[in-house]
């Protein structure tokens, strides 16, 4: 994952840096790939990094993640409109959050055949909006940010687990519609695998607990996502 993501970074992540203000509404000269993002609390905030912490980062306590940047366990993967912006970029290029722009080259979901995001394409587009949201200037081989200490590798295995296993649960499925309904133009061509593949691998507290209050919830309710619980660090 980390030496994919470093060969990406030409191409990919710095197209992503060049609108990154427009999907978090600020400034495009914040996500410069040099700029100093530690000098910007309210760029530290969206992933509530804190300088000599990185080894502990949090990817359940990211207020990006949240509507209106509040930490509520119910409320997880619900601000799901940034993550779906950031896939988008990955898959159609980054002219495709402006609609009415013209002389766009094919996008990937063609060239593909892609009709729906993967349990790895969602955490890739969580794991990549925590990278630019960071201190860090550049992506190292080795999936740790070389400035923040974040380990990225295990952003992008705890989320991609947790849409594994969760993947069939109503109120996720309901957190994919609504990305895929943004990524492939609102058309959602068919509906998530009950059997997607994934190799399970060691991940955090706070993901047990999450997804024990999805377990807990009930599974009839189609509107709410996710119920309430207190994350652990």
């Amino acid at each position: 994952f980390g030496s994919r993501m470093q060969q990406a970074h030409s191409s990919f992540l710095n197209g992503l840096r060049t609108v990154a203000g427009g999907i978090f509404n600020m400034p495009n000269e914040y996500f410069v790939s040099k700029y100093d993002r530690t000098s910007l609390p309210q760029v530290m905030d969206l992933i509530r990094w804190e300088a000599g912490k990185g080894k502990v980062f949090n990817i359940f306590k990211a207020p990006i993640l949240y509507p209106d940047h509040v930490v509520n366990g119910k409320k997880c993967f619900k601000n799901w409109i940034v993550i779906a912006k950031v896939i988008k970029v990955v898959i159609c290029g980054k002219m495709s959050l402006y609609p009415k722009a013209r002389g766009r080259p094919p996008p990937y979901t063609k060239i593909w055949q892609l009709t729906n995001c993967t349990p790895g394409l969602i955490a890739f587009g969580v794991t990549s909006t925590i990278f630019v949201l960071s201190p860090d200037q550049e992506f190292s081989g080795d999936g740790v940010g070389a400035i923040s200490s974040i380990a990225y590798h295990s952003i992008f295995r705890t989320v991609k687990k947790f849409f594994v296993v969760k993947w069939t649960h109503q109120r996720i499925k309901s957190v994919v519609e609504q990305i895929n309904g943004y990524v492939f133009d609102g058309v959602v061509k068919t509906q998530p695998s009950d059997d997607t593949p994934c190799t399970v691998e060691h991940v955090t507290e706070s993901l047990d607990h999450i997804m024990a209050a999805l377990d807990a919830s009930d599974p009839d309710s189609d509107n709410e996502l996710l119920e309430y619980v207190d994350l652990q660090v």
